[in-house]
């Protein structure tokens, strides 16, 4: 099993600026994000396929977007603008 971080959770939520998605779908928005199947993330994450389809079904949902490739989008771009930011609180 390979869990996603307190903090990468979080900020994929903060990303996001979806309060409502639960670790566990961020977990699993993570993971589509790097590319895998609904089979791999089961398995990283120990869990059913089925399970993960229900968590893919409430992101769509909740992100109002069609497919994973638009919520993998969605993750991908939240998570650039989100290390951009904190560049620019540094600097």
């Amino acid at each position: 099993m390979h869990p996603v971080s307190q903090s990468d959770q979080r900020g994929v939520k903060a990303a996001l600026g979806s309060p409502e998605l639960t670790p566990r779908e961020a977990e699993v928005l993570f993971w589509i994000s790097q590319g895998k199947s609904n089979h791999d993330i089961g398995v990283i994450l120990g869990a059913k396929t089925g399970t993960i389809c229900k968590h893919v079904g409430h992101i769509l949902s909740k992100l109002n977007v069609e497919n994973r490739t638009s919520a993998a989008v969605v993750a991908l771009e939240t998570r650039r603008l989100r290390r951009r930011d904190i560049c620019e609180q540094t600097w």
